[in-house]
C-alpha cells in the first residue's frame, strides 16, 4: 500500500523563534503531523486487529516514515504502553544495544542467556504495562543487531508485544521480520514521496498561506517529493526566492540554491564507495547523463554495474545507452557538493582528455564550465539557451544566450534571448535585446534573421507598439527563392510566420481571421512538424469555439488533449495550448469532462505543474460557473505571482476576477483592494480585455445596479456578435436577460440558434421559456445548466422560474416550481430560491426559518420580543407570497435551519 504522511513546524514553534531570537527565515523542527488520513488509519487498523504481529513502514530516509510513526504513537498513548527503540549503523554488531534500557537492570548471567533474557523483558514489560497493550515502536529496523532483532521477534511470536517498524531496506532486516510479512501478520505499507498535492499541503501548512504554482512546483522538483527536503528547500528558498506578496507566497526570478541537507545526504551516500565509484557518480552528477561506453571508460562495467545494483545510477535506453543518477535531487546534490578546482579537474579529465564534451546535455554541460570557471563557447551557450528555452526554464535561458555576449555577436543567441526575455514579462528588457541585435540583421543567416523577426513581432503585439505587419511583411520577404535556403527549410519558416500571424490575430480578436489562416496552411502543401501542428490546432480549436463551430472544436479539443499527453512539445507551446483549451472548454459548458481530460481538476497532482496564467484559467472556469469559494483558492495566488511577472499580460483579468468572486460572494469590502488592478493596459489581449469587461459588469449587477449592467452587457454582446465572436456575444446577451433584461430576447434567441455545444442549447432553452413565459422550459434550462455543473446559471433559472410562476397566480404551479428547484440545487450544494425566497423581507425569512425548525408561534414571539398576533401577521404574509396554507407546505419549500 502506498501512502504518504509528513510534518511540518507549528505555529507555536515558529512564534518562539521571534521571543527567542534567532532567523525568522528558519522552519523550525518541532513537528505537527500533516498527511493523509487513509494512512494513519490504516496502521491504527493494523495495531488493533487481533493476532496482528503490527506493521512496518517502508521507504527512503526522509520520506516521513517517522512521523506516521509518531503520529500513530500519540493517538495510542493512554491506551497502550509504548517502547521506543532506534537501530543504527555504529550499533549493528553490538549484541543488545538498542535494548539495552531494558536489561540494565539484569544480572550478568542472566543476559549470557536468551531464553533468561527472553522470560525477564516479558516479566518487565508485563509488569510496566499494568495490563496495556505493550508496542514497540522501533526506527530503522534493518541496523537491529541479531541479538536485539531476535528478542524483539520472540516478544513478537509470544503476544508480549506487538511492532512498529520502519525501514528503509526492509529486506536487510532479519528474516523473522521477513517471515511475519509473508504470513500475514505483520503489515507492510510503503511510504511514497509526495505528490505535487502533498507537497503543496505540507508546504502551505509550514508557510501559513497559499503558494503559488510557480513556486510549488520548484519546491516539488528540488526535493522530489522527499518530506525532509521538502522543508530544507522551503527553508532555503524563504524570505530569498520565495517570498510572501499579499495573501501569497510566490517565486521571485533568481539562482536556485541547493539546501544543505540534500549536500550532506549525497555525500553520506557515497562516502562508502571506491574511488571509481565516486568518480563515475560525480561526472555523471556534473554531466547530468554520460554515455554508457563513457561511464565504463572512466571506471569498469562491473563498478557502474555495482552502481546500478545498488539504484545509486541507472541505464537509460534510447538512441544511445546512458547512465544518469536514479535520483535527480541526489545529482544536484552531489554536483553541489564539488568545489570549483575539483570540478575542474573532473571536466579536464574526463571530458577534455575523453572528448566526449558534443554528447553532453547542453545546458548540464554549460553549468559545469561556469561551475569551473571556464568560457562557455558560443555555440555551447547558444545550444544551452535553445533547450533551456524548450523546457521553460527562460531566466536560465536568458543567462546562458548572455554568456561571453553571445548574444551580442550571434543573431541566433540574440533570438533566445529575446524569446527569454519575452517570455518571462521582462519586455523592456526584450526591447533593448532586439534593438542590439539590429547590427547583425545585414549579416544574419536567413534563418536567424527570419526568427528574430518573428521574435520581434511577437514583442511588439505584447507591448501594444505598431509595426507589427511590416515586420512580419520584413520576414515574409526575406524568404525569397534566391535566400540560399532549401525546400524544407523555406517550408518550415513559412509555416513559422503562417502561426505568428494567426496568434497576433487571435490576440487582437479577430478568429476569423486566425481561422483562414490556419486553414489556408493546412491545406497547403507544407508539412507540418509535431510542434508546429499542435500550435496551428490550438488556435483553430480556439477559433472555432469563439466563433459557431463549437461542435468542431470541442471534438479537436479532446484530439489535443491526447495529443498533448503523448508528444513532446515545448514548454511555451503546452502552455499556450492549455489556456486555450482550457478556454474553450469552459466558455462552450463542457468545463466538467474537460478538465479532467486536461488533468486540471483539484484531485489532480498534474495541475500544479502549470504555471499561473494556467491556474488563472482554472479559477475563471470555477467563477463562471459560480463556485466563487474555490474559484478563490487557485485566483489568489495567480494574482500575486502575477505581479511579479506577467508575461501573457493577464493580470487585470485575475484581478477582475477576483473582485467578481468576491462580490459573488457578497463580500463587497474584500473586492475592493483589487479594483485598482482591473484597468486595461496596452498590449493586452483582446479576450482578456473582454473578458474582464464582462466581470466587471457582471459584478455591477451584483451591486443592485442590475438595469445599468444589463444594458452594458447587451450593448457589449452586440459588439461581439459584430466581431464574429459569437460564443462571447451570446454569453453577454444571456447574462443580460439573467439579469432581467427582456430586451436582450430576440437578439440572445437568434445567436443562441446559431451556437451549437451544450452552452448554446442551454442559452436557446432559457431564452425561449422566459420569452415564452413556461416555467417548465425554464425548469428544463436548469437542469441542463445543473448537468453541467453551472451552480450560477442553476440559480438564475430556478429564480426566473418561480417568477414566472408566481406571475400566473397558480399556488400549486408555485410550490411544483420550488420543490423542483430545490430538489436540483440542493444536489448540487447550491442555496436555491427557497432558500429562503428573493420574495420574503428578511424578517420573514427568519421567521419562517424558526416556524421550520419547529417554533411555536409563542416561542417565536419571545425570541422576537414581539407579541404572538404580529407573528401570526408575519406567517400570513409568508403563506400568501409564497401561495401556500399551512407549515407543513412552507417546510416542503424551505430546508431546516442549523
Amino acid at each position: 500500500m502506498a501512502a504518504t504522511a509528513f510534518s511540518v513546524p507549528t505555529a507555536q514553534s515558529r512564534t518562539g523563534a521571534a521571543s527567542g531570537g534567532g532567523d525568522l527565515n528558519r522552519l523550525p523542527d518541532t513537528p505537527s503531523f500533516v498527511g493523509r488520513q487513509d494512512l494513519l488509519v490504516a496502521v491504527e487498523e493494523a495495531l488493533a486487529t487481533a493476532g496482528s504481529a503490527g506493521a512496518v513502514l517502508v521507504g527512503h530516509a526522509g520520506v516521513g516514515k517517522t512521523a506516521v510513526m509518531q503520529q500513530v504513537l500519540s493517538s495510542r498513548a493512554e491506551s497502550h504502553y509504548i517502547l521506543r527503540i532506534r537501530g543504527s549503523k555504529g550499533s549493528r554488531h553490538q549484541a543488545y544495544r538498542p535494548v539495552n534500557f531494558l536489561l540494565s537492570e539484569f544480572e550478568a548471567d542472566v543476559v549470557e542467556h536468551p531464553v533468561m533474557v527472553l522470560r525477564a523483558v516479558t516479566d518487565l514489560l508485563n509488569q510496566q504495562a499494568r495490563g496495556r497493550r505493550v508496542v514497540l515502536a522501533v526506527d530503522n529496523v534493518e541496523y537491529l543487531d541479531p541479538s536485539s532483532a531476535a528478542l524483539i521477534g520472540q516478544l513478537v511470536l509470544s503476544e508480549t508485544a506487538i511492532v512498529l517498524l520502519t525501514a528503509q531496506n526492509f529486506a536487510a532486516a532479519d528474516p523473522l521480520f521477513a517471515a511475519l510479512w509473508r504470513d500475514g501478520s505483520l503489515r507492510r505499507f510503503d511510504v511514497e514521496p509526495f505528490n505535487a498535492l502533498e507537497a503543496r499541503a505540507f508546504v502551505e501548512t509550514a508557510l501559513e498561506g497559499p503558494v503559488s504554482s510557480e513556486g510549488l512546483s520548484l519546491l516539488h522538483e528540488m526535493s522530489g517529493g522527499n518530506a525532509r527536503f521538502l522543508q530544507a528547500s522551503t527553508r532555503a528558498l524563504r524570505g530569498r526566492r520565495l517570498v510572501q506578496q499579499g495573501a501569497s507566497w510566490v517565486l521571485l526570478p533568481g539562482s536556485t540554491p541547493v539546501p544543505t541537507e540534500i549536500i550532506d545526504a549525497a555525500q553520506l551516500l557515497l562516502q562508502d564507495l571506491p574511488a571509481a565509484q565516486q568518480d563515475i557518480a560525480r561526472v555523471t552528477a556534473l554531466a547530468g547523463r554520460v554515455p554508457l561506453a563513457v561511464a565504463q571508460a572512466i571506471t569498469s562495467s562491473t563498478d557502474v554495474d555495482a552502481l546500478q545494483t545498488a539504484g545509486l545510477l541507472a541505464v537509460r535506453h534510447g538512441k544511445q545507452e546512458c547512465v544518469e543518477f536514479s535520483d535527480p535531487v541526489m545529482a544536484a546534490g552531489t554536483a553541489a557538493s564539488l568545489s570549483a578546482l575539483r570540478a575542474g579537474e573532473l571536466y579536464g579529465r574526463w571530458v577534455e582528455d575523453a572528448g566526449f564534451g558534443h554528447l553532453l546535455d547542453p545546458e548540464r554541460h554549460a553549468e559545469w564550465l561556469v561551475r569551473c570557471h571556464r568560457p562557455v563557447p558560443a555555440t555551447l551557450a547558444l545550444a544551452a539557451a535553445r533547450a533551456a528555452n524548450r523546457a521553460g526554464r527562460y531566466s536560465e535561458a536568458a543567462a546562458y544566450a548572455e554568456l561571453e555576449d553571445a548574444h551580442r555577436s550571434s543573431p541566433a543567441a540574440a533570438v533566445e534571448l529575446v524569446r527569454a526575455l519575452t517570455l518571462t514579462g521582462r519586455f523592456t528588457d526584450a526591447a533593448d535585446a532586439v534593438l542590439a541585435a539590429a547590427p547583425l540583421m545585414a549579416q544574419a543567416p536567413v534563418t536567424d534573421a527570419v526568427a528574430l523577426l518573428l521574435a520581434d513581432a511577437t514583442l511588439r503585439n505584447r507591448l501594444g507598439r505598431a509595426g507589427v505587419e511590416e515586420t512580419l511583411v520584413d520576414a515574409e520577404e526575406r524568404l525569397a527563392p534566391d535566400a540560399g535556403l532549401d525546400a524544407v527549410e523555406r517550408a518550415r519558416l513559412q509555416a513559422e510566420i503562417v502561426i505568428v500571424r494567426a496568434e497576433v490575430a487571435s490576440l487582437q480578436g479577430n478568429f476569423a481571421q486566425s481561422r483562414d489562416l490556419v486553414l489556408s496552411l493546412q491545406a497547403s502543401s507544407i508539412r507540418l512538424s509535431s510542434e508546429q501542428g499542435i500550435s496551428s490546432d490550438v488556435l483553430l480549436c480556439e477559433a472555432w469555439g469563439m466563433m459557431e463551430n463549437q461542435l468542431d472544436a470541442l471534438q479537436l479539443a479532446y484530439s489535443l488533449a491526447g495529443r498533448l499527453r503523448e508528444v513532446d512539445v515545448g514548454h511555451r507551446t503546452r502552455e499556450i495550448a492549455y489556456l486555450r483549451l482550457a478556454s474553450v472548454y469552459s466558455a462552450t459548458g463542457c468545463w466538467g469532462p474537460g478538465s479532467r481530460e486536461l488533468r486540471l481538476t483539484g484531485k489532480d497532482s498534474a495541475a500544479i505543474y502549470h504555471g499561473s496564467a494556467v491556474q488563472l484559467a482554472v479559477g475563471l472556469a470555477h467563477g463562471r460557473y459560480g463556485t466563487p469559494a474555490d474559484a478563490l483558492v487557485v485566483l489568489g495566488p495567480a494574482f500575486d505571482q502575477l505581479r511579479v511577472a506577467d508575461p501573457h499580460r493577464m493580470l487585470a483579468l485575475a484581478a477582475s476576477a477576483i473582485a467578481f468572486c468576491y462580490t459573488m460572494a457578497d463580500d463587497i469590502k474584500a473586492a475592493i483592494p483589487f479594483l485598482r488592478d482591473t484597468e486595461p493596459a496596452a498590449g493586452e489581449p483582446w479576450v482578456v480585455r473582454r473578458m474582464a469587461t464582462q466581470l466587471q459588469l457582471l459584478s455591477l449587477g451584483l451591486r443592485e445596479a442590475k438595469p445599468e449592467a444589463a444594458e452594458q452587457l447587451q450593448a457589449l454582446g452586440r459588439s461581439d456578435r459584430e466581431r464574429g465572436a459569437s460564443l462571447f456575444g451570446l454569453s453577454a446577451l444571456t447574462s443580460s436577460v439573467r439579469l432581467g433584461n427582456s430586451g436582450a430576447l430576440p437578439e440572445s434567441s437568434d445567436l443562441a440558434a446559431r451556437v451549437q455545444g451544450p452552452f448554446g442549447h442551454l442559452c436557446e432553452m432559457f431564452a425561449k421559456g422566459v420569452g415564452s413565459r413556461d416555467a417548465e422550459v425554464i425548469l428544463q434550462a436548469m437542469e441542463l445548466a445543473a448537468a453541467v455543473g453551472d451552480q450560477a446559471f442553476s440559480r438564475d433559472a430556478a429564480r426566473s422560474a418561480l417568477n414566472v410562476a408566481r406571475a400566473l397566480g397558480d399556488k400549486s404551479t408555485v410550490r411544483d416550481v420550488q420543490q423542483r428547484a430545490r430538489r436540483v440545487l440542493s444536489e448540487m450544494g447550491v442555496g436555491g430560491p427557497a432558500s429562503p425566497p428573493d420574495c420574503l423581507t428578511p424578517r420573514e425569512g427568519e421567521i419562517a426559518q424558526l416556524a421550520v425548525g419547529g417554533y411555536t408561534n409563542r416561542e417565536i414571539a419571545e425570541s422576537m420580543c414581539v407579541s404572538v398576533r404580529t407573528i401570526e401577521g408575519h406567517l400570513y404574509q409568508i403563506y400568501s407570497k409564497l401561495h401556500i396554507s399551512s407549515r407543513s407546505q412552507l417546510a416542503e419549500l424551505l430546508p431546516a435551519p442549523l
